[in-house]
């Protein structure tokens, strides 16, 4: 199976009619249009991402539940019409005297604020957007204030500390919880290094992107930034090496096999350079992580718990020791 000709055509006509339907949503002052499709690298399986900007003569809350129920009801037409579409629309949201306050305040603002997740992951997932309505000069003026703010030094300094405090907790509690919790323990380890991976990122001024693609661009950022040897070595402590994930992938669920097959087609489609065991491991190590908070999702794929765990989390204190 593999993605038709007619997947850009699709995508860019969902895109019209979400930013359609709920850009009327009352409160909804406009939409800033984020992730990849908002960036103009879209590929067959994006999703599409949106972060509301709610009007302060409203009230937000009530704005939001109205404008998910709209949400819902399009992701049930789109899957009900036989080709699904993810439609992200959600926490990730702001109003208008909030943006109005950043873009006056310039990057000390995203600084003040970087430690709350709605800005710190916000701020991200909408870089490189823009305002889904080209006459809305507010979302316009916030989409511009965040390619100025995302890699300024003081927000990558900010982000890095962050990222940094997350690795060290992680591989703390993991240690604390070895010997009662094997699976909660590698989980942990998990997420110690996946941060790990993204001080480096932050330090090397890019950033990560897809989830479904991740651990292999990762691995093409480290080369580029002549540390392909500490990449590998960081996603063996996460269970992202590819050769292990590939074997793995033999033991997935049906779903998630055809997520590796659609998955890798679709990114032969856009010519990106990836073979099938790298793109296998990122949909594993994705998915290993997304149902770590959904257990009967679980099952020996996700290759829990670690076998080596001691030694990974010896390996991995000298790796925050040394680049942390």
């Amino acid at each position: 199976m593999k993605p038709t000709d007619r997947w850009k055509q699709l995508l860019d006509e969902r895109l019209h009619e979400a930013i359609t339907v709920l850009g009327q949503t009352p409160g909804v002052h406009g939409l800033i249009v984020a992730g990849s499709v908002g960036r103009g690298e879209p590929w067959p399986m994006s999703d599409i991402d949106l972060l509301p900007i709610y009007a302060d003569s409203g009230d937000p809350e009530e704005s939001a539940a109205k404008l998910d129920q709209r949400r819902a009801a399009l992701v049930d037409w789109w899957t009900g019409s036989g080709r699904a579409q993810a439609l992200d629309v959600g926490w990730l949201a702001f109003t208008t005297t909030e943006i109005r306050d950043a873009v006056a305040a310039g990057p000390d603002h995203a600084v003040a604020r970087i430690a709350e997740p709605r800005w710190f992951h916000g701020i991200d997932k909408a870089y490189g957007g823009h305002a889904a309505d080209p006459e809305d000069e507010l979302g316009t003026a916030f989409a511009a204030w965040i390619r100025t703010v995302r890699f300024h030094p003081t927000v990558v300094a900010a982000r890095i500390n962050i990222w940094h405090q997350q690795a060290t907790d992680a591989l703390a509690e993991a240690t604390r919880t070895q010997t009662e919790d094997l699976a909660k323990a590698t989980h942990l380890l998990r997420v110690s290094a996946r941060a790990l991976r993204l001080v480096l990122i932050e330090r090397w001024g890019e950033r990560l992107g897809s989830v479904g693609r991740e651990w292999t661009r990762f691995e093409r950022m480290a080369e580029r930034h002549g540390q392909r040897a500490l990449a590998a070595r960081i996603a063996a402590l996460a269970s992202a090496d590819p050769a292990a994930a590939a074997q793995r992938a033999g033991l997935a669920p049906p779903w998630l096999q055809e997520r590796i097959d659609l998955s890798y087609a679709a990114r032969i489609a856009v010519g990106e350079d990836v073979s099938w065991a790298e793109n296998a491991r990122d949909q594993i190590a994705a998915f290993t992580d997304l149902v770590s908070r959904r257990p009967q999702f679980r099952g020996p794929w996700v290759g829990t718990p670690d076998p080596a765990l001691d030694a990974h989390l010896s390996e991995l204190r000298e790796l925050i020791t040394q680049h942390g």
